[in-house]
């Protein structure tokens, strides 16, 4: 069952998950909950616990022994708490929990936050008389706020030195703002799987008024469960003869796949029950088949290695005897996105995934930029939330 927080609710809802970006579940109290002392473990709660290495709920024995779990009870202070997990004999062994403490402090129909930090569970009931902001940011306090600022101080410090030359001050290349922008930050410029800065804090640069979506991550599908078992294979099947006249005899694939068929009848869709993204092809006779998939639990860690957080800093570009220099001069601030939110957007077509690579026809001389996830500007907040946005 899916528990629907009132405006009031939300509110309070929107001051935790601007600290806290982690996968969470409501759960809105019964007299059934508080008087027997039990909640049945939703799905997204078993989720939680067996992503978290808790427990997976299908190991345990219906009527076996219950496991325990530490947690913290925030409320106007932070008390310290346990969690039991269990099966009963009875009633087919339905998946069962409760937090003790609970029962002095809420009542029928208050609505709890659960979620996963630092190693324990963390119960937060949604109800004005126990919520406290001076609390949150107490127990989210952490590392990443120090180098939050240690980042934005090297920014100011960027900006206050005025125009810096780009890496390529003959050239517009799309990529020159960020590698730029990692030259003067130290930052060496690869392919990284884990974030930019100190592996805690994503970057990422584009100049002022540019129309680009933004990159989110690169990822291929996972081949060993695909129909189709190499990007060379994709390029090679759905692709088109290059028009760039450097690259005669190759065959291109530059396309965006969202959730319609697209000109090379490529979409995206989702498979909940088998926790997969398919990419589906359109054949002909109007029937789709599967291509290739990716697994939730490959995209969900990838996107959450990537943006724990994410500095989005936009660029003017000026041009100063006759090179190419950049001004950075606007940082915008998100915090990790929320994996679910994610899902739901390619659904929408809000996230796309991009084809960018070229192969000969003989399957040699392969080249790409990268197959990515992306997401307009505009949409950030679906899967990011609240954007702050600084002038340094």
């Amino acid at each position: 069952m899916v528990f629907i927080p009132n405006e009031h609710e939300e509110a309070m809802l929107a001051e935790i998950t601007k600290r806290s970006r982690a996968e969470y579940t409501l759960i809105r109290m019964t007299n059934t909950m508080i008087n027997k002392s039990i909640i049945d473990a939703s799905a997204s709660f078993r989720n939680i616990t067996r992503e978290n290495g808790i427990v997976d709920y299908k190991s345990l024995v219906p009527g076996g022994e219950k496991l325990y779990c530490e947690a913290l009870i925030i409320v106007n202070d932070v008390y310290e708490s346990k969690v039991s997990l269990y099966r009963p004999k009875t009633k087919n062994g339905d998946p069962r929990f409760w937090i003790y403490g609970l029962k002095n402090i809420l009542s029928t129909n208050d609505l709890v936050y659960i979620s996963f930090y630092k190693g324990r569970l963390v119960i937060i009931p949604l109800v004005h008389r126990y919520f406290s902001v001076s609390t949150l940011n107490k127990v989210y306090e952490s590392e990443s706020i120090r180098l939050r600022k240690e980042l934005f101080d090297q920014l100011i410090y960027l900006k206050n030195k005025g125009p810096v030359l780009s890496v390529s001050p003959f050239k517009r290349n799309p990529k020159d703002v960020g590698d730029t922008l990692e030259r003067e930050l130290g930052i060496a410029p690869n392919s990284k799987i884990l974030a930019d800065y100190k592996g805690k804090i994503e970057l990422k640069a584009k100049r002022d008024g540019s129309g680009t979506k933004d990159t989110l991550f690169s990822m291929v599908p996972n081949w060993d469960k695909s129909f189709i078992n190499s990007s060379n294979q994709m390029i090679l099947t759905y692709g088109y003869p290059s028009n760039d006249p450097k690259y005669r005899g190759y065959i291109d694939l530059y396309v965006t796949v969202h959730n319609r068929p697209n000109n090379q009848g490529l979409s995206l869709g989702i498979d909940e029950d088998n926790n997969l993204l398919h990419q589906w092809h359109l054949e002909p006779n109007g029937k789709a088949i599967s291509t290739c998939v990716w697994d939730f639990d490959d995209i969900n860690s990838r996107l959450n290695d990537k943006h724990p957080e994410t500095v989005w800093v936009v660029a003017q570009e000026t041009v100063h005897k006759g090179k190419i220099h950049f001004v950075f001069d606007r940082v915008e601030h998100t915090q990790k996105p929320i994996f679910s939110s994610f899902i739901v957007q390619i659904g929408k077509g809000i996230v796309t995934y991009d084809w960018r690579g070229r192969v000969r026809w003989d399957g040699t001389g392969y080249k790409d930029k990268g197959h990515c996830f992306r997401i307009s500007p505009k949409y950030r907040h679906t899967i990011f939330g609240e954007t702050n946005t600084l002038n340094i």
